[in-house]
């Protein structure tokens, strides 16, 4: 049996502490990306000196789980005590940032209410007889008496709670941890008569996930109080009666059973609550047994904290492997030696996460010229990174036939209508050169304009706003007729460049791409195409700054130089 699905799908919140301070706020994280920070627009603010404007930054990575990205801050980021520039986060874990500690939770919290995130105290629980004590068919008040003749809880009791403790902590399975606790509070260490773990879900019948287990070892039905399960399902806080007389669903004030009910929540989400439901001895029925049993809910959500950590830990592991294996295919597919009589070639590549949605090439054609390409996938991570990949695959596939330009493009088009999921296109640009003339051709769908800067720094742009993106629509498609002089630098590049933002959210725009570029190419002509690839990615991590890349950046710069001609065909 596996654990709750609650759990997995349970929301995440930050715990926030100031240091030297007792009060506790909380953060709950909806989206995808919270900037943590002392600048008032950040998620979470946190306002003091020790903080940066743009500290740190968590992100939901590509399978749900949280990972926090340090932001060049001043005092750095540190995660369960080490310095962390990018860090995965499991549930628990410390993130300090300056005087504060930060720690993730995952639980559904309304109005934080539950044990989990609040540690129960006497002021809180509440009794079934303290709400409803003025109703006919009541669940009858305790006794003063009884109240103060109730057994003291002993060191020994809370002994018992550590056992109790190490003990699910070696159990791996979730029904067999269930099953501990149950047998547990009905055995000789502590006092319960009759124990159960209860379903509650709105407009259902409350369904026994485990038990009951009883005391005496008998294989009698656990008749449950209807209004302390309602109670439960109303506050989310521990509930506890006595004096009563339960036949079935009918309450009975005329018949007592020398008999106290307890229920604690479990596992509590928006949608249900699993709750341990016990019966005791009347004397036992006081605020201190009542805390104490609190204390074993603790108990048991502590272990079930843990044991969701090491499954996490396992899985990340997992993910963290198959992640690092998808990107150094990816990385693999990326031209990074390319040598061509005439053509210098220099490759920027860069996902934002793990993997990511973009594809760049460089192949010799049958009719020797050289095909470049660059492509941007609508999305991230690994869904885009499949597009892209199999672009690739198609790309190098067709070009081998050489078709004329606009012919390639067709048919990527048509592969991606049929296989791009909904909403999904593909922007891309190929372009077709001849190094021994310079006669460059070029077909852009819906992709930025690839520009051309000559060594003096003049720029100029090719097609764009011709043809439509690729698995949208059927299309024929238009090329255009240039020429790429000698030492002429062509660039092309995808939207993850102008769509980089600053401390601002100012975006660099294509006007800012391709002047920075142009006095890349101009302060030294004669540079390598990999010192100005270098130069490009120092430009464009300038302007972002601190901030985290919100997209892929990809980028092909390519010069052309003198060759020798080809022989006649005479």
């Amino acid at each position: 049996m596996s654990g709750p699905e609650s759990r997995t799908n349970a929301k995440a919140f930050l715990e926030i502490r100031r240091v030297g301070e007792e009060r506790v706020r909380f953060h709950q994280l909806s989206g995808s990306h919270h900037v943590i920070g002392r600048r008032p627009d950040a998620q979470v603010v946190l306002n003091h000196s020790s903080v940066s404007r743009s500290h740190a930054e968590l992100v939901m990575g590509p399978f749900g789980r949280w990972w926090i990205h340090d932001l060049g801050s001043k005092n750095g980021t540190y995660v369960n005590g080490t310095p962390a520039a990018e860090r995965l986060l499991n549930p628990g874990d410390g993130v300090r940032i300056g005087e504060f500690t930060l720690r993730l939770r995952s639980n559904s919290v309304p109005d934080f209410k539950s044990p989990l995130v609040e540690a129960p105290s006497s002021s809180r629980m509440r009794t079934a007889a303290a709400t409803e004590q003025d109703e006919p068919t009541t669940i009858f008040h305790q006794p003063p008496s009884t109240l103060r003749s109730a057994p003291q809880i002993s060191a020994a009791h809370l002994g018992t709670l550590m056992k109790l403790s190490r003990e699910l902590m070696r159990v791996e399975d979730w029904g067999l941890r269930v099953f501990t606790l149950c047998e547990f509070v009905v055995g000789d260490d502590f006092p319960a008569n009759s124990s159960a773990v209860v379903r509650l879900e709105q407009g259902r019948t409350p369904q026994v996930i485990c038990g009951p287990q009883h005391h005496d070892r008998s294989d009698r039905p656990l008749q449950f109080v209807p209004r302390v399960l309602k109670q439960l399902w109303d506050t989310h806080e521990p509930v506890l009666a006595s004096n009563t007389e339960i036949t079935g669903d009918v309450i009975h004030p005329g018949r007592v059973r020398d008999v106290a009910v307890v229920a604690v929540p479990l596992i509590t989400t928006d949608q249900r609550i699993d709750a341990l439901y016990l019966e005791f001895p009347e004397r036992y029925g006081s605020d201190e047994w009542l805390n104490l049993v609190a204390l074993v809910s603790e108990a048991y959500q502590q272990a079930e904290v843990v044991w969701d950590m090491r499954a996490q830990v396992r899985q990340s592991a997992f993910i963290e492997r198959e992640l690092d294996m998808a990107r150094q295919i990816q990385e693999g597919l990326v031209p990074r030696a390319f040598e061509l009589e005439g053509l210098e070639l220099a490759i920027g590549f860069e996902p934002c996460r793990w993997v990511g949605g973009d594809y760049v090439d460089a192949l010799p054609l049958p009719d020797g010229r050289v095909l470049l390409a660059i492509a941007d996938v609508c999305g991230k991570g690994l869904q885009a990174a499949l597009v892209a990949s199999s672009l690739h695959t198609l790309v190098r596939a067709t070009a081998d036939t050489s078709p004329p330009l606009p012919e390639l493009m067709r048919r990527c088009n048509e592969y991606l209508i049929s296989y791009l999921p909904e909403h999904s296109f593909v922007t891309m640009t190929c372009v077709a050169l001849d190094c021994h003339t310079g006669e460059l051709e070029v077909v852009s769908a819906g992709h930025p304009a690839a520009f051309v800067v000559r060594p003096d720094g003049s720029l100029r742009t090719l097609q764009q706003n011709e043809n439509v993106g690729l698995g949208m629509i059927q299309s024929h498609f238009r090329s255009e007729h240039s020429v790429l002089s000698l030492d002429d630098v062509l660039l092309l590049y995808t939207d993850g460049l102008t769509e980089m933002e600053d401390q601002r959210r100012e975006p660099l725009g294509a006007d800012r791409l391709g002047m920075g570029f142009s006095q890349i190419v101009a302060i030294n002509p004669r540079a390598t195409v990999s010192s100005m690839r270098e130069r490009l990615i120092e430009m464009c991590r300038a302007y972002r700054g601190s901030g985290l890349a919100a997209d892929d950046s990809t980028f092909l710069v390519a010069r052309r130089r003198p060759t020798l001609r080809p022989p006649s065909s005479d």
